[in-house]
């Protein structure tokens, strides 16, 4: 009885640590294998990380590429005929800012929201012999690039000028259908025209029947694919003949140019014209010439100076009766006359001043000084040694006088001269030689520089500048013309004629 119940008393204490032991190993096992089933949520991550990345670079690819569209479409509308380049070989650049200032797009945001650089993108048309290269060149502020783009005028074009357009033709007749990439059967430019080596005659081989067809012998020549398929009943068909468009273009021609025109005077700021003969805008040429030539005259002044005696002042003095005096440079003289220069000369007063001698009219190269007892008068220049006009100052003429009184130089105003008589009577030598004394007024005279003026009108030279030009007409504005002939016509080919790509069954 003890037993039993010690024993039903103790069991459930081994099945509560058996279940505790599995349920430890149960949860081992569950940490250990549970990161093998389960995706790490990192790696998810980076899968969408670079899906994003690559959707990122999409749209950073599809922004540049309608920033350019957008360039290359304004320059297309710009170039109409007057503004594209003339001349094989010649282009016309402008930048992103040009087509801005014009008002042809507005500015270009690239994909970090920054304006695309106006001066390094640009658009660039070039002339060549057939069609025109356009360059549109692209900078953004991570990125730079370019498109070539080829324009002409087709007949498919909206505009006078547009994109050269590209078709797709498949050709069947083989196990796989070949595709050919080739431009509209319009009229094509010249560069796209095939030559006689490019194009061999038609071959059973170069047009291919459709592949349910029996292939035809060597002397057939099948139509293209689009002919109705014959049914084996009809039998081979007979060999086809072709006719080929050929085109002849002939340029503008121009009259013959007229003769020089006279020399005509026009203004120095004319440019000359002298533009190439082969030009279609070459109508007029302009030639110049310049040369100095007297355009008036004007008033040329010469001036002269020269040292002339003149009254300065005057002074009263206790004198000698018996003489005058005069002070002269600060040296003092006695006359018997009244010592006056001369002045205010005239034709009809030249020889009748009192006290003085009129000696007559000379031409100086060196203008004359007064003295004492010497006087000039100007009168006037002399030119007859120059020419329009004097490198030099000219000769002047004056008129010559001398003193014909007595003057003699004292000391003073009360002393007399050298070798004067004395009287016997007199208390003294001084007052005998004077006689007696009186009050008189001295004049002073000074030497003094006095500049003489003579003006003479003289010509005026300029630059005169002269044209001359020629023209010439248009003639002719030139035309294209077509013809239908064989193959290889080396009557056609040899006298300037081309392929235009089309052909078409000889009836």
């Amino acid at each position: 009885m003890y037993t039993e119940e010690y024993e039903n008393r103790g069991f459930p204490f081994r099945n509560f640590l058996l279940k505790l032991i599995l349920i430890i190993i149960f949860v081992f096992l569950l940490v250990w294998l549970l990161p093998k089933f389960i995706k790490p949520q990192v790696v998810e991550n980076c899968d969408n990380s670079n899906s994003l990345s690559a959707e990122l670079s999409a749209l950073t690819s599809q922004i540049f590429t309608d920033n350019l569209n957008t360039m290359k479409e304004a320059a297309i509308n710009y170039y109409t005929d007057e503004r594209l380049p003339q001349e094989a070989g010649e282009s016309d650049t402008m930048t992103l800012g040009d087509m801005i200032g014009k008002k042809l797009l507005t500015p270009l945001i690239d994909k970090n929201n920054k304006a695309c650089d106006t001066e390094a993108s640009y658009v660039k048309i070039t002339k060549s012999d057939d069609e025109y290269i356009l360059k549109v060149n692209l900078k953004d502020s991570e990125k730079e690039d370019y498109i070539l783009v080829h324009l002409g005028c087709y007949t498919y074009c909206d505009s006078y000028i547009c994109e050269k357009e590209k078709t797709q033709v498949i050709i069947k007749g083989s196990k796989e259908d070949n595709v050919v990439t080739v431009k509209p059967s319009t009229k094509p430019s010249p560069s796209d025209e095939p030559k006689p080596s490019d194009e061999p005659k038609p071959s059973p081989s170069d047009e291919p029947e459709p592949s349910d067809e029996p292939k035809p012998s060597p002397s057939d020549d099948p139509e293209p694919s689009d002919d109705p398929t014959p049914t084996p009943s009809d039998g081979p068909e007979p060999s086809k003949v072709y006719l080929y468009e050929y085109e002849k273009s002939t340029g503008l021609e121009f009259s013959k140019w007229t003769s020089w025109s006279a020399w005509a005077q026009t203004s120095c700021n004319t440019k000359e014209i002298n533009c190439s003969d082969s030009s279609s805008s070459c109508l007029k040429k302009l030639q110049l010439y310049s040369r100095k030539e007297k355009i008036g005259t004007y008033d040329k002044k010469y001036v002269t100076t020269r040292d002339e005696v003149v009254q300065t002042g005057s002074y009263t003095q206790k004198t000698c009766s018996n003489y005058n005096y005069v002070i002269i440079n600060n040296t003092t003289y006695t006359t018997t006359t009244n010592y006056t220069i001369v002045n205010n000369i005239t034709s009809s007063t030249a020889s009748s001043k009192t006290g003085w001698k009129y000696n007559g009219r000379k031409s100086y190269s060196n203008p004359p000084r007064d003295t004492a007892t010497t006087h000039y008068e100007f009168v006037g220049a002399d030119y007859s040694y120059c020419e329009e006009t004097c490198t030099t100052l000219p000769n002047y003429y004056y008129d010559s006088y001398t003193y014909t009184g007595s003057i003699k130089q004292v000391s003073s105003t009360t002393t007399t001269p050298a070798g004067s008589s004395t009287s016997s009577s007199s208390s003294s030598s001084v007052e005998a030689s004077c006689g007696s004394y009186v009050t008189k007024t001295v004049p002073i005279y000074g030497t003094i520089t006095k500049s003489y003026i003579d003006t003479r009108k003289e010509p005026l030279y300029g630059t005169v500048c002269y044209q001359s030009t020629k023209t010439r007409k248009i003639t002719d504005s030139g035309k294209t013309q077509y013809k239908w002939s064989k193959y290889n016509d080396t009557s056609l080919l040899n006298n300037g004629w081309k392929y235009t790509g089309e052909r078409k069954l000889a009836n």
